[in-house]
């Protein structure tokens, strides 16, 4: 699985990372998932469309998410609120 990264989220690439997953913040490469800051106009700052996959790519608000729910997010490819 590759994860695009907005460049600002350095501390969530860098434990990704660390646990295994194919991190990048180039948003050239086609990639299996987004994470970015949607209340801080995270899609506006990326180039989607050259690393959106036919197949469908995941799109992350990284938001108040601890690493734990994002990955959770990650491997089940959902998201519940919790409230």
């Amino acid at each position: 699985m590759k994860i695009c990264i907005s460049k600002e989220l350095e501390n969530i690439k860098e434990e990704l990372y660390n646990r295994g997953y194919s991190v990048t913040d180039n948003m050239n490469t086609p990639c299996d998932a987004i994470i970015c800051d949607l209340k801080n106009g995270g899609l506006t700052n990326l180039n989607t469309q050259n690393n959106v996959k036919r197949e469908g790519t995941l799109i992350i608000d990284c938001g108040s998410k601890s690493i734990e729910e994002i990955e959770y997010i990650l491997n089940n490819r959902t998201y519940s609120s919790l409230f």
